[in-house]
Parts: structure tokens; C-alpha cells; sequence
């Protein structure tokens, strides 16, 4: 193959777009050398400030990748996944956890619900006589399900005879299972319209 032969033409216009683009060329390395000292004097300023800073929190430790951020007040990692729980601190009985824990005592025995309202209406004639027999039923039922949940004070039994439960105290009942001990089955009594 032969090689192509350039004429004076040619090489003129070569000559002018390489010089063009060696001016090019130089205008961007002075504007890049001019940003590296930009930049240096920036990072000079910052870091005789951070050196400052440095000396108030010399023991903490820069970190490496890949670790998790430090708490900057205390200089530790932050901890990774989900919190602790907050713990809760039992709050004393009200008065109406108190008539409804009463009624099962008195009794000695495992109360439905209906029972236990009938004790705590009485008990609330005498001591709240401005609530009426509906909001009585509320406090009671808030009351039954906290005793009964995460209180823990009482336990439950369904008996399969009759629609809810029968309240009766903790210690009545398996803590592992919640199910009602054999020596308390005398303490669950069925009315005949219950039996049948």
C-alpha cells in the first residue's frame, strides 16, 4: 500500500490545529494549576483550624471505612439495630383494679364478668355516685383487661359453656401455660342455665 503524500495545504491546516489546541491545552493547565492552589490554600486554612479543634478531642480516633460513625459527644460507635425496649415501671393499682381484684377475693372464687360489674356497681354507688352503670362497665373493662394482660394479676378461664371469660387471681392459674390449676377447679362454679 502506498503511502499518501501531504501537500503544503494540508500541513498548514495540520500546523493551525495543533496550535490551536496547544493553546487550549495550556489555557486549561493554568486554570487547573491555578484550582490545585485554591484548593491547597483551602485545605491550609481548614486544617489549622481542625488542628485546633483536634487538640480539644485528641482521643477520638478518625474512622476507617466501613465502620459505623462516631457519637461525637461521647467518642464511641453508635450502636447498630434496633433500640432497647424502655422499661416501664409498674404503677400502683387504681381504685378500680383494687373493687375488681376485692370481688374476686370476697368470693374465693372465678367471676364472669357480669359478676364482678354487679360487685363494682355497688362499690361505685358509694364512692363515684355522679358515674352512670355504662361508664362504670368501661372502667371495669379496662380494668379486667389490664389485670389481665400486663399486669398479670389475674388469670382467665374459658370454660366453653359460656361466651367470655372467668376472672380469677394469678395464683390460681400455671404461669407457663395460663391454664387453671386442677387443686382450683372447686373455685369455678357454672350456674344450671350455664350447665344446660
Amino acid at each position: 500500500m502506498a503511502k499518501k503524500r501531504l501537500n503544503e495545504k494540508d500541513i498548514d491546516q495540520l500546523l493551525a490545529q495543533y496550535r490551536s489546541e496547544r493553546r487550549r491545552l495550556g489555557f486549561q493547565l493554568d486554570l487547573v494549576r491555578n484550582t490545585i492552589l485554591d484548593l491547597k490554600k483551602a485545605k491550609g486554612h481548614v486544617s489549622s483550624t481542625s488542628k485546633k479543634e483536634d487538640g480539644a478531642t485528641s482521643g477520638i480516633v478518625k474512622r476507617g471505612p466501613g465502620r459505623p460513625r462516631k457519637d461525637s459527644s461521647t467518642g464511641t460507635p453508635k450502636k447498630m439495630g434496633r433500640p432497647k425496649k424502655r422499661e416501664r415501671k409498674d404503677r400502683a393499682l387504681n381504685e378500680w383494679d383494687n373493687s375488681v381484684l376485692t370481688a374476686i377475693n370476697n368470693s374465693g372464687r372465678l367471676l364472669p364478668k357480669e359478676e364482678i360489674l354487679a360487685f363494682v356497681e355497688n362499690w361505685a354507688r358509694k364512692n363515684e355516685p355522679k358515674l352512670s352503670k355504662a361508664e362504670v362497665e368501661i372502667f371495669v373493662t379496662r380494668s379486667l383487661q389490664k389485670l389481665s394482660g400486663r399486669k398479670k394479676k389475674l388469670g382467665t378461664h374459658h370454660s366453653g359453656l359460656r361466651r367470655g371469660y372467668h376472672y380469677g387471681l394469678k395464683d390460681w392459674f400455671f404461669n407457663s401455660s395460663g391454664k387453671l390449676r386442677r387443686q382450683h377447679y372447686h373455685r369455678l362454679v357454672l350456674k344450671e342455665d350455664e350447665k344446660s
